[in-house]
């Protein structure tokens, strides 16, 4: 599983706990055979209102960099995956399916892609410095940093179940 920094792992056992609970609580099939673990935020408050936000069904997809799928032991997701969202504590509070992957080039980014982001950041004027900063800091381990040629994938995604937000 490849998380960037900041948030704190999640333990193994919580997330096959929370993968069963959800097992149970959905009808047979609704979910992949498979997960992937992902961290949405860059900090404690940033990751509560992106839970937030796809709670509310404001954020209805999510981004991903080719480069770092090839440069790490993160599989490329494909429609019908699951991801398991954890808080910034590292425990599992969400579970959403991908349901479309586009492609496009960072330079040819237009609102239609970001529109699957949240309110507060899907106009470009927002969206483009903030996910800069973003991922020239998780391309640097790499030697990489961000380019108008840059792939980039949109994971359109639709909510499953929930453990967000948490009580106690």
């Amino acid at each position: 599983m490849y998380l960037p920094d900041g948030c704190a792992r999640p333990r193994p056992e919580a997330l096959a706990a929370f993968w069963q609970e959800a097992l149970a609580a959905l009808p047979a099939g609704t979910l992949a055979e498979r997960y992937t673990v992902r961290w949405i935020g860059t900090y404690r408050e940033g990751t509560s209102d992106v839970l937030d936000l796809i709670l509310a069904g404001d954020k209805t997809g999510t981004f991903t960099l080719p480069w770092i799928v090839e440069h790490t032991d993160q599989p490329e997701a494909r429609p019908g995956d699951c991801i398991v969202l954890i808080d910034y504590d590292g425990i599992p509070s969400m579970i959403v399916r991908i349901d479309a992957i586009d492609t496009a080039r960072w330079g040819a980014l237009t609102e239609a892609h970001t529109a699957v982001d949240g309110t507060p950041v899907r106009d470009l004027r927002t969206w483009i410095p903030l996910h800069t900063t973003y991922w020239d800091g998780m391309l640097a381990p790499f030697g990489l940093a961000v380019t108008d040629g840059m792939p980039i994938w949109i994971e359109r995604f639709t909510p499953l179940f929930s453990r967000w937000p948490r009580q106690g």
